[in-house]
């Protein structure tokens, strides 16, 4: 599996009360699934997610992220694993305002190993073109259309190869056409091989994921919902 969990707890504690974002969650992901996670807010998906991203770290439990236990590392080594081996796309784009397209697209690589400014070059512009947007390299964010920035951001997750995409809400903020092309474009990545793992509260959207978890107050609902994906 290239994603196991065992019996995470995520406790956090506000004054004199104790709240279990995460509440004993156990989960495996196979390498080149696409997985939705839903529920409502206060839920733990969000929790969760910070988690598989090596952003958050549980209070107890393990997280094994391609044979590897993630959950104890330092946070230096968690920014190397993220770097590597994790891509991530946002809500709100998260893109540098003053900055192009391309120059976007490149920045995943200047806090790695890095490659040569050719190459690096090179790769972005690539990844435009595979997302539809070579001839928007030169454009700043403001000139882009919201799923365009999408589109940029997703290209800038693809940046140093990472075999897992991890997007938190990332078509909260467009409106249907877009949202249905950033969809059909996450379809033809995982159809690539990459694993997606995706939070949303769109029933529409988690269609396009073959599996969908339920959270609720920060377990996993009984059952595993599989699905025939939308083409």
């Amino acid at each position: 599996m290239l994603i196991t969990l065992q019996n995470l707890f995520k406790v956090y504690r506000m004054g004199d009360d104790t709240v279990n974002a995460l509440d004993g969650v156990s989960l495996t992901i196979a390498a080149g699934e696409f997985v939705a996670i839903m529920g409502a807010s206060g839920s733990g998906k969000s929790t969760l997610l910070n988690i598989l991203g090596c952003l958050d770290t549980p209070t107890t439990g393990s997280y094994l992220l391609d044979g590897i236990e993630v959950s104890r590392m330092s946070r230096a080594q968690q920014a190397r694993v993220r770097n590597r081996k994790l891509g991530f796309v946002f809500q709100n784009f998260n893109l540098l305002a003053r900055t192009t397209a391309l120059e976007n697209v490149e920045l995943p690589s200047l806090y790695g190993a890095g490659l040569p400014s050719r190459r690096r070059r090179a790769r972005a512009s690539e990844l435009l073109e595979r997302v539809g947007l070579g001839n928007r390299a030169g454009h700043s964010p403001a000139q882009l259309s919201g799923g365009q920035q999408q589109r940029v951001a997703i290209a800038r997750a693809l940046m140093n190869g990472p075999p897992v995409l991890l997007a938190d809400e990332p078509t909260g903020n467009l409106d249907t056409r877009s949202s249905a092309e950033i969809m059909r474009l996450f379809t033809d990545l995982n159809r690539e091989g990459i694993t997606i793992v995706m939070v949303t509260h769109e029933e529409d959207i988690a269609t396009y994921a073959a599996r969908r978890i339920v959270m609720r107050d920060g377990r996993i609902a009984p059952t595993h919902e599989r699905q025939e994906t939308v083409s």
